[in-house]
């Protein structure tokens, strides 16, 4: 990726060593109100696991990654060396970027395979992991018994992650197939979890060349992909199953053909973001897409190119974008929300419209939170960064406003994101930040390089226990299955216990047949032995315990079902 000449970015001048003391105190004073912060904001006597999943990973998890942020931080500071090499490292992969991505999507592939344990935690990393692996099978949707699709996609889930139709069995993912198509070849390979490693490989070369364009020295190339590996925003988010990595990587090539001039460039731009677009759901791409318009409106030269942008973004746009909604409600799978006397079109504009409410104190408060979040999962003092790098080029104007209309809008949209790692609603703009490092440290002066070289380091040396954290979460969460049949068949029955979202485990992939049906338990273990011998008459309980119950039957009963399923 070559490097375009830019105006380079100063710090201000005379004003520089003033604010550089401003930002390593600020940097210092949010580092040591952060635990604090979290500390204080818990409900006296409620345990962890009386917390709903946002405020639980928000209270613990965060709390201790806080720490060792300031724990970083601190190390840090005291220890020159170990800046050094952080200021070596982003030289070497200034000079050697390709190498640098290389070595970083090795360790992030690692990391996806110990610490992630290549299991889609949420359902929101379910749904393209089951929607890939459809189309893996060559079928475009999945047919469960309809006897028992209550039981394999728990009706909490139908229309919000997975779509269902009642009648017929059908079910594929609630949301748009970009991602899951993605992951389609990896699927074939059985090898999902390689995909956002790769992702994240190609967005830290995508950081690395904005932040030289936008700075005019290559130098800043290092830096900004450094200031990203040290961010576990980006790292762990690069080793899950969530779009939000993919949405962030076509978002900044989005970006960087855009700023190419001519219309073949600007082509090629609308089809990186509709890629974007069509990765999850429209809203992560629109709003930087949105914020990207006044740049592109008000410069002549940029304004010819608007024809050719739209004509990138059109086929893929209208064959995942309505013509998949199109197909599955064709197919009687509707998401929630969605009133049935109500057209396609006018269905879905009323569904948008019910989704935006004027914000709430408890949305302050929960904005306000995510603002420590994206303080924590950044390198120290990144965020303050961002702002002091002054956005005297397109680039960083670009970045600046995609990120505050994305900030800001979610004011205005009343989820609190349940699971997730930082906060992931910010992460399709999340780019902002090692790009402003990358431009700060290139053109700020040996003490803002020593400032960016400190961040880098803290957050390098902080991330081990975000990973191990990560990994706690995942595995806590593997150990609440129960333990499958040990040869043969398996019917295994999930308890559901609401306060530790055991229904999230309930999942029945098109690969699973005839091997496995998993399903949620009735609640009895009298009702739950009646359901399997409907399925299986002659099938043995090999185990049961407060975790579910695994039963062991043949394989021809498992395929008997799935036959009636697919009649």
């Amino acid at each position: 990726m070559g490097v375009h000449k830019a105006r380079p970015v100063t710090t201000g001048g005379g004003e520089a060593p003033q604010r550089l003391t401003l930002l390593w105190g600020a940097t210092l004073l949010l580092a040591l109100a952060a635990p604090l912060a979290l500390w204080s904001s818990r409900v006296p006597g409620v345990g962890e696991l009386d917390y709903l999943i946002f405020y639980r990973l928000l209270f613990f998890n965060d709390l201790t990654a806080s720490a060792a942020m300031l724990g970083g931080l601190a190390l840090a500071t005291l220890i020159r060396p170990v800046r050094r090499i952080a200021a070596h490292l982003a030289s070497a992969a200034s000079a050697r970027p390709m190498h640098a991505a290389g070595v970083a999507f090795v360790l992030l592939a690692v990391c996806a395979l110990i610490v992630y344990q290549r299991f889609p935690l949420a359902m929101d990393e379910y749904a393209p992991v089951l929607q890939a692996r459809i189309f893996a099978s060559g079928e475009l949707t999945a047919q469960y018994p309809v006897e028992l699709l209550d039981y394999m996609v728990p009706p909490g889930f139908q229309g919000y992650f997975v779509l269902a139709n009642p009648e017929t069995g059908h079910v594929a993912s609630a949301y748009w197939p970009g991602l899951a198509l993605l992951m389609t070849p990896f699927a074939l390979m059985g090898a999902e979890w390689l995909l956002n490693p790769l992702l994240g490989a190609l967005g830290l070369l995508l950081l690395g060349d904005l932040s030289a364009r936008a700075s005019g020295r290559p130098e800043a190339r290092g830096w900004a992909m450094l200031a990203a590996l040290a961010s576990p925003q980006y790292t762990v988010s690069a080793i899950s199953f969530y779009a939000m990595t993919g949405v962030l990587t076509f978002n900044l090539l989005f970006v960087w053909l855009l700023l190419r001039p001519g219309t073949k460039w600007a082509f090629l731009a609308g089809v990186a973001g509709s890629v974007a677009l069509t990765m999850h759901n429209p809203l992560p791409h629109a709003l930087v897409a949105a914020a990207c318009m006044p740049w592109l409106i008000f410069q002549p030269e940029r304004r010819r190119a608007l024809l050719a942008i739209i004509a990138g973004y059109l086929p893929l746009a209208a064959i995942l974008g309505l013509g998949w909604p199109l197909l599955t409600s064709e197919l009687g799978m509707r998401a929630h929300g969605l009133a049935t006397d109500l057209g396609f079109f006018s269905g879905w504009m009323q569904k948008f419209r019910d989704m935006l409410v004027w914000p709430s104190i408890e949305m302050l408060r929960l904005r306000s939170y995510a603002a420590w979040k994206m303080l924590i999962w950044s390198a120290p003092g990144l965020l303050l960064v961002a702002f002091l790098a002054r956005p005297r080029t397109a680039v960083l104007r670009l970045f600046l406003v995609g990120f505050l209309v994305t900030y800001i809008f979610y004011f205005f949209v009343p989820f609190d994101q349940g699971h997730g790692w930082g906060f992931r609603y910010i992460h399709p703009a999340w780019g902002f930040l090692p790009v402003a490092a990358g431009v700060f440290a290139a053109c700020g002066g040996p003490k803002a390089r020593a400032f960016v070289a400190c961040a880098i380091a803290g957050g390098l040396i902080a991330t081990p226990v975000f990973m191990q954290q990560t990994h706690r979460t995942i595995a806590s969460s593997i150990s609440l299955q129960p333990e499958g049949s040990k040869e043969g068949h398996g019917i295994l029955l999930v308890t559901y216990q609401q306060h530790l979202y055991t229904g999230d485990l309930v999942r029945n992939y098109p690969s699973d047949f005839p091997d496995r049906i998993m399903m949620l338990s009735t609640g009895s273990s009298d009702h739950d032995a009646e359901l399997v011998a409907s399925i299986a008459p002659d099938a043995e309980l090999m185990h049961a315990d407060h975790r579910g119950a695994a039963w062991q039957a043949s394989e021809k009963q498992i395929e008997e079902q799935h036959t009636r399923a697919a009649e």
